[in-house]
């Protein structure tokens, strides 16, 4: 992967309007990015878009309509876009039909989405699709079964998109190795840890719990 600079580039954030999602857009806006905030929750958008100088839409991951003009809209005010930081999260356990169709259409099916509607632009650019997987995605969260198998599932999306006759690139950025019973990796790290990844050119990389950035270990995610 090319090594990335973020100053003037376009990203559109999904979740940009949750806890993580909103530290992740203000640390782009720290390094000169412009962007596009997009949440189910418009007004956790309009919040967000205001403390970072970005464009609030509403944007449900699992609609491609949505998706199509979150990229129209991102052409259209800053040009084609260059990453998408894949932070909405569906955190509920749910077994019945309904709900389980939503967590995999959310944590899954959203990723074929915007590769397929954000693709022909992110290829101009030489785009890159950022996801975030925790370490359920290795070993599985027992009171959380069904979603670490959504994470596991992103986790291997990401393998399939780097074997794929694709344009697009990705990147993985897991979390919290080993799992741990509460997170202890705080979510600036996290996003100062995934930029620096970025901005070295890498495709993978771990962010164990509890070390903070200062102590930042990388290896590849396999």
């Amino acid at each position: 992967m090319t090594k990335r600079s973020f100053a003037d580039k376009v990203a559109l954030v999904t979740g940009g309007g949750g806890q993580f999602g909103r530290v992740m857009c203000q640390a782009l806006a720290q390094r000169g990015c412009k962007l596009i905030v997009g949440d189910l929750d418009l007004t956790a958008a309009r919040d967000t878009a205001a403390r970072t100088a970005g464009l609030a839409l509403g944007l449900d991951v699992t609609d491609p309509a949505m998706w199509a003009n979150a990229t129209s809209s991102a052409r259209d005010l800053f040009g084609p876009i260059d990453f998408v930081f894949h932070c909405a999260q569906h955190r509920a356990e749910s077994a019945d039909a309904d709900g389980l169709a939503r967590l995999w259409a959310t944590q899954l099916s959203s990723l074929e989405i915007a590769q397929r509607i954000c693709g022909p632009d992110m290829a101009a650019t030489r785009g890159v699709h950022v996801l975030f997987v925790s370490a359920a995605a290795w070993q599985p969260d027992p009171m959380r079964p069904l979603w670490s198998a959504a994470e596991a599932a992103k986790r291997n999306w990401h393998k399939a998109n780097q074997i794929a006759a694709t344009k697009v690139e990705s990147a993985l950025i897991a979390y919290d190795v080993p799992p741990r019973p509460s997170r202890k990796t705080a979510d600036d790290e996290i996003a100062a840890a995934c930029l620096w990844t970025l901005s070295r050119g890498e495709k993978q990389a771990f962010v164990p719990g509890g070390f903070g950035v200062a102590g930042f270990c990388r290896k590849a995610a396999q």
